[in-house]
C-alpha cells in the first residue's frame, strides 16, 4: 500500500517539476542571451532540473520494486486464502459438511475461479488506492493552476464511471454465484483426469471423451458469465465515451486559456499532464477486480458460518475421562443410518457390543454397511436414530476430538501421503512425532524395517516418485506402512483398533499371519476386524455377520458353523473357491 501511494506522489512530483521546468525555459534562454533580470537564475534552474532528474530516476525504478512487492504480497495472500478455506473445512470432527451441496458451493465461490480470485482482487487494491491519491492530487493541481470547475467535472465523471462499473460487476457476480454447481462439475472432471483416475481413463480410452466433456461442462458453467460481460462491455464503452468527452473539454479549456494569454506557460505545462493523470486514474479495471475478489472474500468469510449453521459441532455436556475409555464396552443401540441426501438406510436398528480388550470380527457381503459402521464408531457421522454408548455414556455427549484420538483405524481407502516414511507413520499420533524409540518399535512389529533400510534416504524418503528422490511402494508395503501408523497410535494411547480390510494386497497366508501378529501386539485394546477372507477372521474372539443393515449372527467361528446360517454358507462357498479355483469371492 505504502509503495503504491509513494509511486503516486512521485508521479505528481514529476508533473509539478516538469511544469516548472517547461515554464522556466523561455526566461532562462532569454537571460542567457540578453541578461533579462526577471528570469530564473541559471543556478536555481539547474537545481530544479536536477531535482526533476532525480525524481524521474526514482520513478523509473518504481516498477521493479513494485513487482517484487506484488509477488511477496501475492504469495502471502495465496497462503492466507488456502488456510481460510481449508481451516473451516477441516475443523469439524464430523464430515457430513463435505457432502453438503450448499457448503461445497460456498467453498467453490471462495476459491474464486474464472477471474474472481481473492488474490487478484486484493492485488489490485494498492493500485486502486494509488489511483485515488493521484486523482485527488491531480485535481488539486488542476484546480489551483487552472480552474476548480474543471477539476470538479473530471472528478465527478471519474467517480460516475467507477460507480456504474461497480453496478455492472455486481450483476456479473450474481450470475457467477448462480452457476457454482456447473463450475464444480467441470473442476471435478479436471481433477479426474489429472489425479483421480489416470489409469482407468487410459485403459478404457476415455481421454478424448474426458477432454470434450470437460470443455462442454466448463463452457456451460461460464457461458452466462461471458454473456453478462459482453453486455457490461457495451455499457462500459458508452460511459467511457462520456469520460473522454469530459477530458476533451478540459484540454480544450486549457488550450483556449493558453491561446488568449490568460494562462502562463508554467500553469499550462502543469495543468495538462495533471488532466491526463486524472483521466488515467480512472481505475475502472481495478474497481472491477477488487469487487470480484471481494465476492470471493465474502464466500470465504461466510464459509465457517455456513458449516456451523448447517452442521453444528456437538456440544460436550459431560466431563467423563475419555482417555480411559472404553473400560468395559462400546454398544450400538438400535442404530439406524442413511447418508445425507439419501433416503436409503444403510443400517437398520442395529444392536452390537464391542467389549474392551476383545477381538471382534465383522463380515458381510459388499454394501452390507461394514465401513459405515466404522465411520459411526469413529464419530465421522452421527446415527440417524439410536445411539452409540461408550461405557454407558452416549458418544454424542463425549468430547469427540478426544474420542477420535482413542480410535486407530486403517480403512480400505487409507491415505497414501506423498510425504516421508516417518510422516506416514507418526500421523497415527502426531503429538508423539519425535518418539524415535516407538517409531523403531512399530517398524519391527509391522515388518517395514526391512523396507525402510532399502529406501535411498531411509525414513526421510518421500513415498511418491513424482518428487525428487521419491519412490513408490507396492500395495503390500503400503498396507504395512498403514498398519504401522495404527500401531503407533495404539502405543500412543489409542484403545480401539479398527482393521478394515487391513492387508487385502497381501496373499491369504501373509494377511492371516499379519492380523494374528497385530492382535497379539494389541491384545489390551478393543479390536474390530473387517475382512472378506474367513481365514483372517476365524480366530477372532467373536464374529458378527452384518446383513441388510443388522447383525444377524453372533458367535465364534465354530458356533456360527454349527448353526449353519449365513456365515456357514459364505464360509463353505469361499472354501470351495480356494480349492477349485483362484480366490474370487468377496464375502
Amino acid at each position: 500500500m505504502g509503495l503504491a501511494v509513494f509511486g503516486s506522489l512521485l508521479g505528481m512530483a514529476v508533473t509539478l517539476l516538469t511544469g516548472r521546468v517547461v515554464g522556466a525555459v523561455p526566461g532562462v534562454v532569454d537571460r542567457a542571451h540578453d541578461g533579462s533580470p526577471g528570469a530564473m537564475p541559471i543556478g536555481e534552474f539547474s537545481w530544479l532540473l536536477g531535482g526533476l532528474l532525480v525524481v524521474f530516476v526514482v520513478d523509473s525504478l518504481k516498477p521493479a520494486v513494485q513487482q517484487v512487492a506484488s509477488m511477496v504480497m501475492d504469495a502471502g495472500l495465496v497462503r492466507a486464502i488456502g488456510t481460510g478455506i481449508t481451516g473451516p473445512l477441516l475443523a469439524p470432527r464430523r464430515i457430513q459438511h463435505l457432502e453438503d451441496a450448499e457448503v461445497l458451493d460456498v467453498q467453490e465461490r471462495a476459491k474464486g475461479k474464472g477471474g474472481f480470485h481473492l488474490a487478484q482482487g486484493l492485488g489490485n487494491l494498492p493500485w486502486l488506492l494509488a489511483s485515488r491519491v493521484t486523482l485527488v492530487g491531480s485535481a488539486v493541481i488542476v484546480g489551483s493552476m487552472f480552474a476548480w470547475w474543471v477539476a470538479a467535472m473530471l472528478v465527478a465523471v471519474t467517480f460516475l464511471l467507477e460507480w456504474y462499473g461497480g453496478r455492472l460487476i455486481e450483476r456479473e457476480i450474481d450470475v457467477w454465484w448462480g452457476n457454482t454447481e456447473e463450475q464444480r462439475r467441470s473442476h471435478y472432471l479436471f481433477d479426474l483426469g489429472m489425479r483421480d483416475a489416470p489409469k482407468e481413463l487410459r485403459v478404457f480410452g476415455l481421454h478424448t471423451w474426458l477432454v470434450d466433456r470437460y470443455v462442454r461442462e466448463w463452457t456451460a458453467g461460464y457461458r452466462p458469465v461471458w454473456a453478462r460481460r459482453r453486455t457490461n462491455a457495451k455499457w462500459s464503452l458508452l460511459i467511457g465515451g462520456i469520460h473522454l468527452i469530459a477530458n476533451g473539454i478540459a484540454i480544450l479549456a486549457v488550450g483556449r486559456a493558453a491561446y488568449d494569454g490568460s494562462l502562463p506557460l508554467t500553469q499550462v505545462a502543469t495543468a495538462l499532464p495533471a488532466i491526463l493523470a486524472i483521466g488515467q486514474s480512472s481505475n475502472g479495471f481495478g474497481v472491477v477486480q477488487v469487487r470480484r475478489g471481494l465476492s470471493a472474500y465474502r464466500a470465504m468469510r461466510d464459509l465457517p458460518g455456513t458449516i456451523a449453521a448447517r452442521h453444528p459441532e456437538p456440544v460436550v455436556t459431560t466431563k467423563h475421562r475419555v482417555e480411559t475409555m472404553p473400560a468395559r464396552e462400546i454398544r450400538f443401540e438400535k442404530v439406524s443410518f442413511h447418508y445425507p441426501g439419501s433416503g436409503k438406510a444403510v443400517l437398520r436398528d442395529l444392536d452390537l457390543t464391542i467389549n474392551a480388550r476383545e477381538a471382534l470380527a465383522l463380515v458381510g457381503i459388499n454394501g452390507a454397511g461394514k465401513s459405515t459402521l466404522v465411520k459411526l464408531l469413529g464419530g465421522a457421522y452421527q446415527p440417524t436414530s439410536g445411539r452409540i454408548l461408550v461405557d454407558g455414556v452416549d458418544l454424542a455427549e463425549l468430547d469427540l476430538a478426544a474420542w477420535q484420538r482413542r480410535v486407530a483405524a486403517i480403512v480400505q481407502d487409507f491415505v497414501r501421503f506423498p510425504l516421508t516414511v516417518t510422516d506416514n507413520v507418526v500421523f497415527g499420533a502426531v503429538e508423539r512425532a519425535g518418539d524415535e524409540l516407538t517409531l523403531a518399535r512399530v517398524a519391527r512389529e509391522s515388518g517395514i524395517d526391512d523396507v525402510v533400510r532399502r529406501l535411498p534416504k531411509g525414513w526421510d524418503t518421500i513415498l511418491d516418485k513424482t518428487f525428487d528422490g521419491g519412490v513408490d511402494l507396492s500395495g503390500g508395503e503400503w498396507q504395512r506402512v498403514a498398519l504401522a501408523r495404527a500401531l503407533f497410535a495404539v502405543h500412543a494411547g489409542a484403545s480401539v483398533l479398527v482393521l478394515d480390510e487391513p492387508a487385502a494386497a497381501l496373499d491369504v497366508r501373509a494377511e492371516s499371519e499379519l492380523v494374528e501378529r497385530y492382535l497379539e501386539l494389541t491384545s489390551g485394546v478393543a479390536s474390530l476386524i473387517i475382512s472378506h477372507r474367513f481365514s483372517v477372521v476365524r480366530n477372532a474372539d467373536r464374529i458378527c455377520v452384518l446383513s441388510d443393515g443388522r447383525i444377524v449372527e453372533d458367535g465364534t467361528h465354530e458356533e456360527l458353523l454349527a448353526i449353519d446360517g449365513e456365515y456357514a454358507g459364505m464360509f463353505r462357498l469361499q472354501a470351495e473357491r480356494y480349492v477349485t479355483g483362484p480366490e474370487a469371492v468377496d464375502a
